[in-house]
């Protein structure tokens, strides 16, 4: 059950990783012309992979004995 709760929530968070992702990319001054060898690893790859990762491990953790 635990796996799959944790993929559940890791699906439902890969829109919202990459819509955060996007407006990072822009904040830190990123242009939508740019060509795609000068993407930023950081908002395209490692910030949307860190939210997707961490809310699967969220969704697979034990919550313990609920009473």
């Amino acid at each position: 059950m635990q796996l799959m709760r944790g993929l559940v929530f890791g699906f439902f968070s890969v829109l919202p990783a990459f819509l955060i992702g996007v407006i990072v990319y822009f904040i830190l001054g990123g242009k939508s012309g740019d060509p795609w060898e000068d993407w930023m690893w950081g908002p395209c790859w490692i910030l949307p992979g860190l939210i997707v990762g961490g809310t699967f491990l969220l969704g697979i953790r034990d919550e313990g004995d609920v009473e």
